[in-house]
């Protein structure tokens, strides 16, 4: 029998207050989790959280909205962008960030990763991502950056990608020229609009990965938002299997004709 879960925010959330300047909010409602944050001006990650979680950035990839204020976020690599009411973000782990408007900027978080956000990691326990996970997470940003080179890097030159389906792309793409093809191809359809961006990333520690993620395209002015996943075998350090799956494939079918 179906059932309805529910929380709330306010009475039922897990509290958890930043070393100063504000505080987060955790809840879970069945599959939903969300993560309600107010920061406070004068807040910044380095000052307020990292002491908490004992990293040097943070680590924790946000998927979220903003509701009120602003805030400034660096990436490792330097990139900078900022964020305010209104914003729909998709940020980077690997970041710092610090409050820019003169009142709160509150935000909720639905990414899988909040639910560590602001949390200390017990130092006995690994981290989160094993090798395998690390090198699907690096493939994704080389797919929507077009970095041919770290893709060539991380697939073995025998890899199979298995597409389902019966669009014009299905079926088993054989060696890593051939999945590269596929790529181009992909772009060149959509006319280079084909992303997929990663959600969730989960591993067992022995070379197997699913990575789940949104695929967005646009094609002759139609865009299509849809959920996939892709099921990774690694041998070494190396991605010798790929198997796609679909949230929904007769409409990501008919969307590629």
């Amino acid at each position: 029998m179906a059932e309805f879960l529910s929380t709330r925010l306010s009475t039922d959330g897990e509290r958890r207050p930043f070393a100063d300047h504000g505080h987060a909010v955790l809840a879970n409602a069945g599959g939903a989790a969300l993560l309600y944050s107010r920061f406070e001006p004068g807040w910044r990650w380095s000052q307020d959280v990292a002491p908490i979680v004992g990293t040097e950035r943070c680590r924790v990839h946000h998927l979220g909205y903003v509701l009120s204020g602003s805030m400034h976020i660096v990436l490792e690599d330097g990139t900078e962008a900022d964020f305010a009411g209104g914003d729909l973000l998709d940020i980077p782990a690997g970041h710092d960030a610090w409050v820019t408007s003169d009142g709160p900027c509150e935000m909720v978080d639905f990414s899988p990763d909040a639910t560590r956000y602001a949390v200390a990691r017990p130092k006995d326990i690994a981290a989160p991502d094993d090798p395998a996970m690390t090198l699907v997470r690096r493939g994704y940003e080389a797919f929507n950056t077009g970095d041919v080179a770290t893709l060539r890097s991380i697939m073995a030159h025998d890899v199979l990608q298995h597409v389902a389906g019966h669009g014009r792309f299905a079926g088993t793409h054989k060696g890593i020229d051939a999945v590269l093809d596929y790529y181009g191809k992909l772009a060149e359809s959509t006319q280079g609009t084909f992303r997929c961006d990663l959600i969730d990333v989960h591993g067992d520690g022995a070379g197997h990965v699913v990575a789940m993620h949104q695929m967005s395209a646009t094609i002759d002015g139609v865009k299509r938002v849809s959920r996939g996943s892709i099921v990774f075998t690694f041998v070494g350090d190396k991605a010798t299997d790929l198997l796609e799956l679909h949230g929904d494939l007769p409409g990501d079918d008919a969307f590629f004709g």
